[in-house]
């Protein structure tokens, strides 16, 4: 690459500096490339305009990494994903042309830090020429570019959203209070169940003032304590007295799908079908905007893949169901693009992750039957179901190539056959617009547990 070309791509794109960080013991990311830092590393340099997610952990001593043997390395380059470092610390931010965003390592907290003050950083950018020989440069050119393949996963990705769901400037823990919450729930429910048992066995009168169980798992356990409406309003959910929660996603509860005060077949229909949940969150949270929605699912996904934080899982693992159940909403064009997208950006992120990705223990259920890929696998099929159902209408046509080319992408990836034949055009039949509770085949998905229908009788 030419020296012209160079000034003219570091001059649109921003830097970011990393000042005073600790040497060879810093892995450090931006997007999906990851890097065990040099003596002399700096910072990062020629970053594209638009949303990234920055992310660090320092080494132990157990598994820092080998010196290099070259000092004038900046940095060593590794694979996406984790290599070997401890607690992921991250951030989102939506870079501008130009910009230079200063981080600065505090040894008492073992933190990186933003730099806020506008004067100094007003003086790093007058200098950054200075530091250009230890900034490493964002893989952005081929062969090496990963910006394309980060574009498919966070092209809708606003700084609104990040705002809204990244409260603390964007900053995001992987050990933070939601992972403690849930072994603080899960150890009330042991001890509650032991209790239970030790009073069948006694059968005496103490047994008479414990009440009746009211949970028997986890999620109903943060359900009762948590007691959220979460189609009622737009505003993001109250956040602790005690310590300030980093991350805010929209709570939507699948077990509440229906309108506050409906009966009977109402309750039982959108129960098993998820539109009118869809459509209250699009109408008083997103706005009817389909970016502020895959915006959302798209830092879910990413805060999940590569700083393995929990809620973020559990959120994108909601929203991928709320889509996948929505059934009567296919038969509307206004959400002809949400579906669309949906599925592109899906596919898009199963593209970039290992076939074993959903093997690891964090994203596990102790339910062999509510393993993630279980459920992304059986919900890939009701949507696939959805939309077959949605041709033989002759609606939602737009639909059929992106399918087609997510069906193919799983079969190869995960060897997940989801049944459909999305090539060609079928005839146009009258069926139900929803499925009866009776009505059987062996390859429906039936919720269990925490997302299981309500059916009233």
């Amino acid at each position: 690459m030419d020296n012209d070309t160079l000034k003219r791509l570091f001059k649109a794109g921003a830097v970011l500096l990393v000042l005073d960080a600790p040497q060879n013991q810093l892995e450090f990311g931006i997007d999906v490339n990851c890097w065990n830092t040099g003596p002399k590393f700096k910072g990062i340099k020629i970053i594209p305009p638009g949303a990234h997610f920055v992310y660090y952990s320092l080494h132990t001593s157990k598994n820092k990494p080998t010196e290099p043997q070259d000092e004038s390395e900046t940095m060593e380059v590794t694979e996406g994903g984790p290599t070997g470092g401890d607690v992921r610390i991250g951030f989102w931010h939506v870079f501008e042309s130009g910009e230079v965003v200063v981080m600065k390592w505090n040894t008492y907290n073992e933190e990186m830090e933003l730099e806020t003050d506008q004067e100094q950083i007003a003086r790093y950018k007058a200098g950054i020429q200075e530091f250009d020989p230890f900034l490493g440069a964002y893989p952005l050119l081929p062969p090496d570019s990963t910006y394309p393949a980060w574009v498919k996963i966070s092209n809708h990705i606003q700084k609104n959203t990040i705002s809204r769901v990244f409260v603390d400037r964007g900053f995001v823990n992987s050990h933070d209070d939601q992972l403690e919450d849930e072994l603080s729930r899960a150890t009330k429910i042991i001890q509650r169940q032991e209790q239970e048992a030790k009073s069948e066995k006694d059968k005496d009168a103490s047994s008479a003032h414990q009440g009746p169980r009211k949970t028997t798992t986890i999620a109903e356990e943060d359900e009762e304590e948590m007691e959220i409406e979460p189609t009622t309003t737009s505003e993001p959910p109250q956040q602790s007295t005690q310590k300030e929660q980093l991350v805010t996603f929209t709570p939507i509860n699948l077990r509440s799908s229906f309108r506050k005060g409906a009966v009977g077949d109402e309750v039982t229909r959108y129960s098993m079908d998820k539109s009118w949940l869809l459509n209250n969150l699009f109408a008083t949270v997103y706005k009817s905007d389909v970016s502020s929605y895959l915006g959302e699912y798209q830092a879910a996904f990413v805060t999940m893949l590569l700083s393995y934080h929990l809620g973020a899982f559990r959120q994108w693992k909601t929203m991928t169901i709320l889509i996948c159940q929505s059934n009567e909403a296919l038969s509307s064009s206004n959400y002809m693009r949400l579906f669309s997208e949906f599925i592109q950006t899906l596919h898009a992120q199963l593209s970039s992750i290992p076939s074993s990705f959903f093997m690891d223990l964090l994203f596990a259920s102790s339910d062999e039957t509510d393993m993630t890929a279980s459920f992304l696998e059986q919900a890939l099929k009701t949507l696939a179901r959805n939309i077959q159902s949605g041709l033989r209408r002759g609606e939602c046509t737009e639909l059929r190539r992106p399918m087609r080319e997510l069906q193919k992408a799983v079969l190869e990836s995960f060897e997940w056959k989801i049944a459909g034949d999305f090539k060609k055009a079928p005839k146009v039949v009258e069926i139900q617009e929803y499925m009866d509770p009776s009505y059987d085949d062996e390859d429906d998905y039936v919720e269990e547990g925490e997302y299981a229908p309500v059916i009233v009788e």
